[in-house]
């Protein structure tokens, strides 16, 4: 049997729901040193989700990091790619990809789930063709959720939506974290062929 115990994939959700709790997951080593300082300035409880895979650096210099406003990685039309956490270098390359084929995909990391960038979210859904959620953790409470949540107050506005991440189950596989995100759909491959679909 696989250790569930070990998959993590709830904790998002669970924090999102807690009454005045900042909830971060920076998306590579340049989020966290800039998330780090932002939460020590700012006051009342934060949970700070850090990766331990040693997940590569995406952003080429500083930042421009604030709580609450995602960071835009990369300009497109056709489609936006939200991003939360470590897999932001999966949507940069998943991005990369999609532009030799001519599809031109924004790419968001939001690093803060609560509060969300709801800014950001309603820009993408009226200046691109669809969106799309990327999180390594359950799409059951996390980013997605909290993206469909905004996207469903808003009648005026119709975009394809779509959640990536872990299926709402336990899963039956164990083995690396490469190997865990592929069995879920969760590489760069497979992350650019769903915005395709």
């Amino acid at each position: 049997a696989a250790s569930v115990t070990h998959h993590a994939m709830e904790d998002l959700g669970v924090m999102r729901c807690l009454p005045n709790l900042t909830v971060v997951a920076p998306g590579d080593p340049v989020e966290t040193r800039a998330a780090t300082r932002a939460i020590v300035a700012q006051k009342g409880p934060v949970y700070l989700r850090l990766g331990k895979a040693g997940e590569p650096t995406v952003h080429a210099g500083e930042i421009a990091f604030r709580i609450g406003k995602a960071i835009r990685l990369r300009e497109g039309n056709d489609a936006t790619l939200i991003s939360t956490g470590g897999m932001l270098w999966t949507a940069g390359k998943a991005a990369e990809q999609l532009a030799k084929a001519g599809i031109q995909v924004r790419v968001l990391s939001m690093h803060t789930l609560k509060p969300l960038d709801v800014e950001a979210v309603l820009a993408a859904a009226s200046e691109t063709g669809a969106l799309l959620t990327l999180e390594e953790h359950s799409i059951v409470g996390g980013l997605g959720s909290a993206v469909a949540e905004t996207l469903a107050e808003q009648l005026e506005l119709k975009v394809p939506f779509k959640r990536l991440g872990v299926p709402n189950a336990f899963s039956p596989h164990i083995g690396a974290q490469d190997y865990m995100l592929t069995k879920h759909g969760l590489s760069p491959e497979a992350v650019a062929q769903s915005v395709t679909d």
